[in-house]
């Protein structure tokens, strides 16, 4: 097990005073196997929240140029611990070794684009022919960032970045199953030697994130999870409405195959995108709509894909690698496979058997699964809910204006994607299908950080991030300028004409 250091506070690494208990982290490969564990308390709250706000002026007086030598040294700790970092992200959440080398990778390159493009959209902007008009970014002070597992320091770090180079300062919660790999990620940030209380951690579960979530000297929230997580942050600041809230909360994804497709290349990324990462992403494909005349073509494709996912120790590296590592936790283990248990009223016919692996029982290993729809059923909780877990339903559409419906047919709007040879198709489509990602020809996973990410309906709140999350860390301040003086003639003129005379 590897010592916790607890949390990270004004420059400090810092033990709870009073300790409200413990976070205890098990091993999702090995779930007899503790890894970490750390003590947590609300209290802990109050003082990040303090420092934060202490920290808030002297670090916005830096400005952008002087606020880069922090964020290149925090770049070079990060790219110089990169595998460190991604060993411990497999060990607590699961992902295979050679994913989370890529994740760790990542981190560094999204500094580089929000270090460039990302901070053009917050450049002073002077309107041409307005004498004296300008308008500037200004921060929106302490910031609070709620963490993901499945993700845990790629997408907490596209929200990190962009605010400490737009000036905040922030209290970062992590995901209560994956506290190691941000323990590690503030010690990259202490080397880079941040002024005291410009980056602050505070460990805990849920009751921590709400506690910081509701602070009245919070500025703004942003978090990625569950719908339903969102939904108590926006109760919780019901009454702040001043409060920025950015909230990415999941997907239920698409992909629609049409008559002229090549078959071989949907089949490949469907499959990227319903296994990787043991589809626990935001972006995972769970439904495919496939045209009437090649949707058995494509199962057969599926099935045979499926079939060759390999699964295993997540830590196993060179050519016995595994595709797929466990899911995460034992929580999200036991609502995969009863969701898996639901046929949704008898609509729903299976074609590769999922559940629980049944040689790998040490660990929360699932296989991934195939099914049928005879009919949409819309109140049918396996079709509509969000699973976190490699499962795909495949529905029958005659034409693309079918498929296009059964691609809304849901309450989220994350991603989609199209397969067809035609463009004209895919742009025809792109009125139709509701959502705020839309690929042709490739899978619904691997976002550009060049472009924005979010979704619309119960998938977020018109708030993207990625290249975008500069502009909801900030707020833009109006300014209209003329020189301190004074003419003889100006009485005279416009309104102050109207005044009586001296």
């Amino acid at each position: 097990m590897i010592p916790s250091r607890a949390n990270f506070i004004a420059g400090q690494w810092t033990t709870p005073a009073r300790a409200q208990n413990t976070l205890r982290r098990e091993n999702p490969a090995l779930k007899d196997e503790l890894i970490f564990e750390t003590p947590w308390s609300t209290d802990a709250v109050n003082l990040a929240v303090d420092a934060a706000r202490k920290a808030l002026p002297a670090w916005d007086k830096l400005g952008v140029e002087g606020r880069l030598p922090y964020i290149e040294r925090f770049r070079k700790a990060l790219d110089a611990r990169k595998e460190g970092l991604a060993r411990a992200i497999t060990t607590e959440m699961g992902k295979p070794l050679w994913e989370s080398r890529g994740e760790a990778g990542a981190l560094t390159a999204k500094i580089d684009i929000m270090s460039t493009e990302g901070l053009d959209l917050t450049s002073p902007v002077h309107p041409e022919g307005l004498q004296g008009g300008s308008w500037h970014h200004r921060p929106l002070g302490p910031l609070a960032v709620l963490c993901p597992y499945n993700f845990p320091l790629h997408l907490p770090n596209g929200h990190i970045i962009p605010a400490l180079l737009t000036g905040n300062t922030l209290i970062v919660k992590p995901s209560e199953l994956a506290p190691l790999s941000m323990q590690l990620y503030f010690e990259c940030a202490q080397e880079a030697d941040f002024p005291p209380g410009v980056l602050n951690l505070v460990h805990g579960p849920g009751e921590v994130g709400a506690a910081l979530s509701a602070h009245p000297r919070v500025a703004g929230v942003l978090f990625t999870g569950s719908f339903a997580t969102a939904q108590r942050i926006r109760r919780a600041t019901f009454d702040q409405p001043w409060k920025l809230l950015a909230l990415e909360m999941g997907g239920k994804n698409t992909a629609i195959v049409l008559d002229d497709a090549n078959l071989d290349q949907a089949a490949h990324e469907i499959l990227l995108a319903s296994c990787l990462t043991t589809g626990q992403r935001c972006s995972a494909t769970s439904r495919v709509v496939a045209h009437t005349t090649i949707i058995d073509a494509l199962q057969d494709r599926l099935v045979a894909l499926l079939e060759r996912v390999t699964t295993g120790d997540p830590t196993t590296e060179g050519d016995t690698a595994p595709f797929m590592g466990p899911l995460a936790d034992r929580r999200g283990f036991e609502d995969f496979l009863n969701v898996q248990q639901q046929d949704d009223q008898g609509t729903l016919i299976p074609i590769l058997e999922g559940g629980a692996h049944p040689e790998l029982q040490r660990g929360y290993f699932v296989r991934p699964a195939l099914w049928r729809a005879s009919q949409l059923n819309a109140q049918g909780e396996h079709q509509t809910e969000e699973l976190f877990g490699p499962d795909i339903v495949l529905y029958e559409a005659s034409d693309a204006a079918s498929a296009a419906r059964l691609a809304n047919a849901t309450d989220y709007g994350l991603a989609m994607s199209v397969f067809t040879a035609d463009p004209e198709r895919f742009d025809a489509l792109t009125y139709e299908l509701d959502c705020g990602i839309l690929n042709l020809n490739r899978s619904t996973v691997g976002a550009s950080s060049r472009l924005p990410f979010g979704g619309i309906k119960k998938s977020g709140n018109h708030r993207p991030a990625a290249i975008l999350a500069p502009l909801y860390c900030t707020y833009p301040q109006a300014r209209l300028q003329q020189p301190a003086e004074f003419s003889p003639d100006t009485p005279h003129s416009g309104p102050l004409n109207l005044l009586k005379p001296a």
